[in-house]
């Protein structure tokens, strides 16, 4: 019998081709974590548009809840709804009219949205009753978790702006505790995101 001498693959060899599939990661992930919060960051853009044109419909259609969308008794006091136009730099104040759970964590709890003053809630009601907004079955997630926030992004906030109430904004936030209100808005979603 001959004496075969079998050859397998030598350190070096393994070495090289760890290194070269290392390079490859090395490159690779980055640009896949970065789509993915593209992606993420698309649908919630798409969810604040659906919201968006809902609340533009509604007040279109119905008298009452416009009356109710644009009745605020109340001068902006929360500091959190205090912004800064991301395109001009001129400081402006949002008057947040409703709010909605939209985080991973919330199992089903509150999956309408709830008015941030009574004077709008006819708005409300009509926004989930007319437009089919109540029950678990009408969740809209939120994708995108910005990178060092100090709370989760969990909720959607209708709001306008103090200085334009033509101008209907969709934002998104963490939602605070009872003391802290209903929330702080974060980023907005539509129009114009400003991630």
């Amino acid at each position: 019998m001959k004496n075969k001498k079998l050859r397998g693959f030598t350190l070096i060899e393994i070495i090289v081709v760890i290194a070269i599939i290392g390079v490859l990661a090395a490159i690779l992930v980055p640009s896949v974590t970065g789509y993915i919060a593209k992606s993420r960051r698309t649908h919630d853009m798409a969810s604040g548009r659906k919201i968006s044109e809902d609340v533009m419909s509604l007040l279109s259609e119905k008298e009452d809840a416009e009356k109710s969308f644009y009745a605020s008794s109340k001068a902006v006091t929360n500091p959190a709804w205090h912004k800064t136009d991301p395109v001009t730099g001129d400081p402006y104040d949002l008057i947040v009219i409703a709010v909605m759970n939209g985080g991973s964590g919330c199992n089903g709890a509150f999956w309408n949205w709830t008015e941030t003053e009574a004077e709008h809630k006819d708005f409300v009601d009509a926004l989930n009753l007319d437009l089919g907004y109540s029950g678990s079955d009408t969740k809209i997630p939120i994708k995108y978790q910005p990178k060092g926030a100090a709370k989760p992004v969990n909720r959607w906030f209708i709001c306008y702006r103090s200085d334009d109430v033509s101008e209907i904004e969709i934002w998104v936030g963490n939602g605070g505790s009872q003391s802290q209100g209903k929330g702080e808005p974060m980023y907005r979603a539509y129009p114009k995101p400003a991630y």
